[in-house]
């Protein structure tokens, strides 16, 4: 199981709360945007044995200083890092930038510790999201990547359309997942 997107404070103190609490609940992964905190959180993921994601969310036009959106830029974070500091692969966000999932999956190969699936009816900020299989996002593809890079999970499904009515498309989601050979 993982955890966040959540910020983890600069502080040791407001740190490790977070890591205590992710122990606490059995998590396995804690995900965050916060790359100024790594040199204090880094030892915390050695010390819990807890791994650390980093999210990518869309591209922001407005904000061109964000960089969370390209793996080119996560993998220059956490390249020389303990190897439980990785990426949080949201495929979707990817796609919502004019990323191909697979493609950054390779980029980013062995530095992959979590992931928000997503399947996509469009390549763009438009896009909302499918259940796996009938959406553009090549879900086969990017089921395929992780396999090949021997990911292991924990893969959530994000799936942030119709709120309040899509236990029928998460269902779908899991269900496309396990017929196509991803377990439990």
């Amino acid at each position: 199981m993982a955890y966040g997107v959540v910020a983890i404070p600069k502080d040791e103190a407001g740190a490790r709360k977070i890591f205590e609490f992710a122990k606490t609940m059995g998590l396995r992964v804690i995900n965050t945007e916060s790359v100024d905190t790594i040199d204090t959180f880094e030892p915390l993921v050695k010390e819990y044995d807890i791994k650390v994601g980093f999210h990518d969310h869309p591209k922001r036009e407005n904000k061109p200083d964000y960089k969370m959106w390209d793996p080119n830029y996560i993998l220059s974070v956490v390249k020389d890092r303990d190897p439980r500091i990785g990426s949080c692969a949201d495929t979707g966000h990817w796609q919502r930038s004019g990323l191909d999932p697979v493609d950054c999956l390779r980029i980013l190969k062995g530095h992959v510790v979590s992931s928000h699936l997503k399947d996509l009816t469009e390549w763009s900020l438009q896009g909302h999201d499918m259940p796996y299989g009938q959406g553009k996002g090549k879900i086969k593809e990017t089921l395929d990547a992780f396999r090949a890079m021997g990911f292991d999970g924990p893969i959530s499904v994000e799936y942030e359309y119709n709120w309040e009515t899509s236990v029928p498309e998460i269902k779908g989601c899991i269900d496309f997942v396990r017929a196509y050979g991803g377990g439990q």
